[in-house]
């Protein structure tokens, strides 16, 4: 799908339609690296990493705004120039979030269960770089990508439903301070309640998105025949992949689509449940929140259902270094599920429980004076 939504504009761009698939080959092919990496590097080094990284993730984000590193985009510094291509220090940070947040639960799990406990969380572990990616960088899909991680970690991590239920609240409040910022935020709001009122300004994307949709009907117009790609749907390969992915393989392909997020939403989920080690749990409730509230984040925003908010389609659109930190997430993942520490702890607390030999508990010399 990156392919065939990307050719018209490799080819007018560049001269050629292999252009940005080739590009996207080769991330793909480090993406798979980092996966296999990952994949076997234990995840509780994660636990005694969170700190430094995500002083990282914090120093990267800022980085974005020095004069020479960070690169500025359409009025929006996201990116850092590393020669032959752009690094998005957001996707690093998703990664840094999530894993700060269980490295604090499980240092002191009780302390969720309080206000305190769950408001210093929330302040040291999620708050900070909400600011940084939703106010300075102006980037609010990320933002809502990092609170979906955030609030699956703390949903796992037992926090209370009415605390979490403040959090939700404080939602809108972050939201409207974010639309004061940045004016145009209100132009999506109002194009997203009446998108055909504002088809040809703020509405065009929605609009274009939804036409897109609705021309692939059932079954769609076939893989590669897409028309809005060439130059109708802005951001074909990114944000609105979703809008040609329905208008080339239809309803069934969108379908297809959803139910492979859900796939691998149960998987994780199964993962989690199957982990007894809490940090492990938790790290995979988290990367699964990250890429499953994205990609939901996306279909909603091409489907109408929510407003735009500017995030890639995960594992399908155009963009390095969203890739690559997905996959290495997944990596992560594939550890949690196959590593030994997850399951040692039940194994000990059996061992504990139930002496081996007859299943009643009892030691061999009381055994033998009960005979006696």
């Amino acid at each position: 799908m990156a392919y065939s939504a990307s050719v018209a504009q490799a080819y007018f761009e560049h001269g050629t339609t292999f252009y940005y698939f080739r590009r996207q080959l080769a991330f793909a092919g480090v993406g798979v690296l980092a996966l296999l990496l990952f994949s076997r590097i234990d995840y509780v080094v994660w636990r005694r990493a969170a700190v430094p990284l995500a002083v990282l993730a914090g120093g990267l984000l800022l980085a974005v705004f020095v004069p020479g590193v960070g690169m500025e985009v359409r009025g929006a510094r996201r990116w850092i120039d590393v020669g032959f291509s752009q690094l998005q220090p957001s996707e690093i940070a998703k990664l840094a979030v999530v894993a700060l947040l269980a490295a604090l639960i499980v240092k002191d799990p009780l302390a969720l269960r309080t206000r305190p406990g769950f408001v210093r969380l929330v302040a040291v572990g999620l708050l900070p770089f909400a600011v940084i990616v939703g106010l300075l960088q102006k980037d609010l899909g990320t933002t809502l990508v990092l609170c979906a991680g955030a609030a699956a970690v703390l949903v796992a991590g037992g926090a209370r439903w009415r605390h979490l239920i403040g959090f939700a609240a404080l939602a809108p409040l972050l939201v409207g301070a974010l639309i004061l910022v940045e004016p145009y935020r209100m132009d999506r709001i109002t194009a997203f309640v009446d998108p055909e009122r504002f088809a040809q300004t703020s509405g065009f994307q929605a609009t274009q998105s939804l036409v897109s949709i609705a021309s692939g009907r059932i079954i769609g117009v076939g893989l590669g025949n897409s028309v809005q790609k060439f130059g109708f749907l802005p951001e074909q390969t990114t944000d609105m992949i979703t809008g040609i992915i329905g208008e080339e393989l239809g309803l069934i392909g969108l379908l297809v689509l959803i139910a492979l997020y859900l796939l691998l939403a149960w998987a994780a989920f199964r993962i989690a449940l199957a982990c007894r080690e809490l940090f492990g749990k938790l790290l995979a409730v988290g990367i699964a929140g990250l890429v499953v509230g994205q990609a939901f984040i996306n279909i909603g925003a091409a489907l109408s259902v929510v407003p735009l908010t500017g995030v890639p389609l995960p594992l399908v659109s155009l963009g390095g270094t969203s890739l690559v930190a997905v996959l290495a997430g997944i990596g992560i993942l594939v550890n949690v599920s196959t590593n030994r520490r997850s399951f040692i702890v039940v194994s000990a607390s059996r061992s504990r429980r139930a002496p081996r030999g007859r299943g009643d508990g009892r030691s061999s010399d009381a055994r033998a004076r009960g005979r006696s």
